[in-house]
């Protein structure tokens, strides 16, 4: 069946479609179940991401300004290993689904996990050599009106809701267009190398990662 709203792609917007600096990730995954590091790379983009998440707000494309350039300094050759990679963040909707689908990191592995500390930031370690950064918004990037605002919707009325709502999509998406979008993602969103030891998520019901577990079995002869 033809879907009108998926030819129209509605969800998207020209102005995250033709910002110069949108990230775009390459990442390396294993190929099945049980199986090895798969022989090619995948391509990660800024509408793969809304498609996961379920909308396009300022949350999700500060995340992935911010993300980019922690995974810049981890993967200096460009390619992302999501096998390897575990993170911190705000318990935030949308930082946390970034974090998830660009690392691989999920809270049923022991992978991910969140502190209560404000803003946008991320702290992402390779698992294998302990190598970690961190990353953060640059204080006052993003304005005090909008935070304002979003902290005070839930003490309106029912009513006053109802344009409050639709004047906070308004504020973000300008925002957007005239503050993020146009400028590099180092521009505000910088990173640094810091010293960290990972602790162990509290969460009773995690499992094991099979898909990771034989990823360097090198190829048999056929």
């Amino acid at each position: 069946m033809k879907d009108n709203h998926e030819d129209a792609l509605w969800y998207w917007s020209k102005e995250a479609e033709n910002a110069p600096y949108m990230p775009t990730f390459q990442v390396r995954d294993t190929e099945s179940s049980h199986g090895r590091y798969a022989a090619q790379t995948k391509f990660i983009r800024g509408i793969d991401l809304v498609r996961f998440h379920g909308h396009a707000c300022d949350g999700l494309f500060r995340g992935m300004y911010a993300m980019s350039q922690a995974l810049g300094v981890l993967f200096p050759d460009g390619i992302i290993d999501r096998t390897n990679l575990r993170f911190l963040s705000r318990n935030s909707s949308c930082l946390g689904d970034v974090g998830a689908y660009l690392t691989g990191g999920r809270v049923r592995f022991g992978t991910q996990d969140v502190r209560n500390r404000p803003g946008v930031w991320y702290i992402v370690q390779n698992m294998s050599t302990g190598q970690t950064v961190e990353v953060v918004e640059g204080e006052g990037f993003f304005p005090k009106g909008i935070m304002d605002l979003e902290s005070r919707i839930s003490t309106l009325t029912e009513s006053e809701k109802i344009q409050a709502v639709s004047q906070l999509k308004q504020m973000q998406d300008d925002w957007l267009r005239m503050h993020l979008f146009p400028y590099r993602p180092d521009d505000h969103y910088p990173v640094r190398e810091i010293p960290f030891t990972w602790e162990a998520v509290p969460y009773e019901n995690k499992g094991t990662r099979t898909d990771i577990l034989y990823k360097n079995v090198p190829m048999g002869g056929e």
